[in-house]
């Protein structure tokens, strides 16, 4: 993603009180992240047990290395290229720009209401989340 768009992703998450108070807090952020890799794989066609084979196979392996409950940076960055990469590579499979999806994606992320929880991660307001309930569909 060009520099200034990303810039501007990131101003549009800070003036909804989004962020990371502290190191603890990255793993929501992450977790959020997975909602939408979720919804992606499910946009593509794959199905449930799919999706689920893959969380299984990913769970397994943090178990066996013993990489659960720990902020492991340099692991956080090798993951974030990994997934940066394959995100540019489907996005070309379907002749897509990533720049234009996110600027068109801003269009409609400045819309509606959001909400930040207490790990500044934000959540589109729904009627149920101003009941408490969390709606992750972006």
């Amino acid at each position: 993603m060009e520099f200034a768009l990303a810039r501007e992703v990131v101003r549009w998450h800070r003036s909804h009180d989004g962020g990371v108070e502290n190191d603890s807090d990255l793993k929501f952020h992450a977790l959020r992240l997975l909602h939408e890799a979720v919804e992606l794989c499910i946009a593509t066609g794959a199905d449930g047990n799919a999706i689920g084979e893959v969380f299984a196979d990913e769970l397994h392996k943090g178990t066996i290395r013993g990489e659960f409950g720990k902020i492991n940076p340099s692991g956080m960055f090798e993951e974030i290229a990994d997934v940066a990469i394959l995100l540019e590579v489907l996005a070309d499979q379907v002749d897509l720009s990533i720049d234009d999806a996110v600027r068109d994606k801003l269009i409609i992320l400045n819309t509606p209401k959001w909400n930040c929880d207490e790990h500044g991660v934000l959540w589109r307001q729904t009627e149920e989340s101003s009941k408490g309930e969390k709606h992750a569909n972006t």
